[in-house]
């Protein structure tokens, strides 16, 4: 699949239709970039299992394993992510979170890195929100590439990031001294102060990224976890008070916004993405399903 050592991509998911958290587009996009992939479904009971079981009986490069949230705190999270890590096949590894999508021409960018023999890496992400019409967390460094056998990539607190994530090279043009510069970029330049950038980033969908209608789902699967109550808050970067709702209540707002059915954004989005601009629901296109069966998802990314 590539001229570079062999790297496992491995990644967990709980019902990724309810929660919108678009693991198969993040599958999609890692696919032409990896040997094989790892995906541990935690007990999906939405119709992810289903689709996943048949990736993996199609497409040989699949392996679905099963497990499960073995405790009700964030801290599993790493957990996970480490157990995921020490089951890879190769020892180069790309843990990721399922919603996390890299951009096209970011995952060009590391075959590069690949090629020239680097398998410690960092990356920017970002978050946006509402329909991703207005950012909701600024670039930060997360690392999710690594070394399975050295003790050099695991995971810690809510599994976000590793205990090194400040000492791998960034994967990007901009370096790790722009994290201090993202807010002001965006404070006097609005859009032209992050979109430009957006190319080299992973987009972390998180909860308000889009979907409208998944987000009481999505919220009421995570609060525990964090042990909050399920109340869903209507936040973007920099606006303040954050006003937190009962789901209900927040749909009736949401719904009122016309920003979450808009079909364009002003971001430089990952390509795979755009089909969902403005849709409410998440929904799993065929010809993508189609494609992960296939082993042929190059396309769908726009390259």
């Amino acid at each position: 699949m590539s001229d570079y050592p062999p790297v496992s991509a491995c990644v967990f998911i709980r019902d990724s239709f309810s929660g919108a958290f678009c693991v198969f587009e993040s599958m999609a996009s890692l696919f032409p970039f990896v040997s094989d992939f790892l995906v541990m479904d935690l007990g999906s009971d939405d119709g992810t299992l289903h689709y996943l079981e048949r990736i993996a009986e199609a497409n040989p490069r699949v392996r679905l394993e099963h497990g499960e949230f073995s405790y009700e705190d964030a801290g599993v999270f790493a957990t996970l992510a480490n157990d995921l890590v020490a089951m890879c096949e190769h020892e180069n590894t790309w843990f990721y979170q399922a919603d996390e999508i890299p951009h096209e021409r970011l995952l060009l960018m590391i075959s590069e890195r690949f090629l020239q023999g680097e398998f410690d890496l960092a990356f920017w992400r970002v978050q946006l929100s509402h329909n991703f019409q207005s950012p909701k967390w600024l670039p930060h460094i997360v690392h999710r590439v690594g070394n399975r056998d050295d003790g050099s990539f695991n995971f810690v607190g809510d599994g976000m990031n590793t205990d090194r994530w400040l000492e791998p090279p960034i994967c990007s043009d901009f370096g790790g001294e722009y994290f201090s510069k993202w807010t002001e970029m965006w404070e006097t330049q609005g859009i032209e102060g992050l979109s430009p950038y957006m190319h080299q980033m992973l987009l972390d969908i998180s909860l308000l990224g889009g979907f409208r209608d998944n987000i009481p789902a999505r919220r009421r699967m995570h609060a525990p976890f964090w042990r909050e109550p399920p109340t869903i808050p209507y936040s973007e970067y920099n606006v303040q008070p954050v006003p937190w709702y009962p789901e209900e209540q927040w749909l009736r707002v949401a719904r009122a916004d016309d920003r979450w059915t808009r079909t364009e954004t002003p971001f430089d989005i990952p390509h795979i993405l755009k089909w969902h601009l403005g849709r409410p629901k998440y929904e799993l296109r065929r010809e993508l399903f189609e494609a992960l069966c296939q082993d042929n998802t190059r396309p769908l990314l726009g390259l």
